[in-house]
């Protein structure tokens, strides 16, 4: 149930220690765009930190969203982004510890990512994955061999977060894109509903919501009723996330925002 939480908050957009987080809170920006400019949502150094709470549990776990570098990779000008859940507290402690660590490369001309890694903990059990997508001749390369054709506009799941954060935000206009994960294929349709003003625990927000569900690849998705309430204005911030699985409700809220140039990120090998 636990895997089926982290997955899901990731999909749906999913702390660290006060001495390297030095965070700020964000301020509610009033100064709108119009939402149906696309945008580039990559300024490296942001780091966008969440509680999640779950059921009972007033935080259950931390999320966070952060855009790492800007840089040549493997020969590419690019972006590293990062997504990375946990479970924290009586969550933790009572039923399993869990650690799920998203990393993407995203072309910074194509805004697509080219290679994508994945690290896990559940407990005791360990993984960790990579794939490199090769988006111009849409085909995916799973590290452990073999080759997956790929339809365009496909993304992993830390590259998805961004894909929709710099879509066309205009209500009713929906989109659909694929998500590879685990060397599978799910479309997923993005559907802006409505325009509202949402409170937070970093503060109050005009925002976007956009509703989230599974066209493919996954049985009774829609039944979740995932929200994402991405802020419309320049920054383009997901300040919300609600889903309402059949084990419990889920609401991600966004705690602080850290613009400053990025912190070197504690390896999860070394987390409790």
């Amino acid at each position: 149930m636990l895997r089926t939480l982290s997955f899901g908050l990731i999909l749906t957009a999913l702390s660290f220690p006060a001495s390297l987080a030095q965070t700020r809170p964000v301020s509610s920006d009033r100064s709108l765009v119009s939402a149906s400019a696309p945008r580039n949502p990559f300024v490296a150094g942001e780091r966008l930190s969440y509680d999640v709470s779950w059921a009972d549990f007033i935080v259950a776990g931390e999320l966070t969203i952060e855009t790492d570098d800007h840089r040549t990779f493997d020969g590419v000008d690019g972006y590293h982004v990062t997504a990375q859940a946990r479970t924290v507290g009586l969550v933790s402690g009572l039923a399993l510890k869990v650690l799920d660590v998203y990393d993407s490369f995203i072309n910074a001309a194509t805004l697509q990512p080219f290679r994508a890694e994945k690290r896990m903990r559940h407990g005791k059990k360990q993984a960790q994955s990579s794939v490199i997508i090769d988006q111009e001749h849409r085909t995916a390369r799973p590290a452990g061999g073999g080759t997956l054709e790929i339809p365009p506009d496909t993304y992993d799941l830390a590259g998805l977060i961004f894909a929709i954060r710099g879509m066309d935000l205009t209500v009713g206009k929906a989109r659909t894109l694929t998500l590879i994960e685990d060397e599978k294929l799910y479309t997923i349709k993005i559907q802006p509903e409505s325009r509202e003003r949402v409170t937070v625990r970093a503060g109050s927000y005009d925002t976007v919501k956009i509703a989230t569900s599974m066209m493919k690849g996954r049985e009774n998705d829609k039944l979740y009723n995932r929200r994402m309430y991405i802020t419309n204005d320049a920054r383009r911030l997901p300040v919300l996330i609600t889903a309402e699985p059949s084990w419990g409700s889920v609401r991600v809220e966004l705690t602080s925002v850290t613009p400053a140039e990025p912190q070197k990120r504690i390896d999860s090998k070394n987390q409790d």
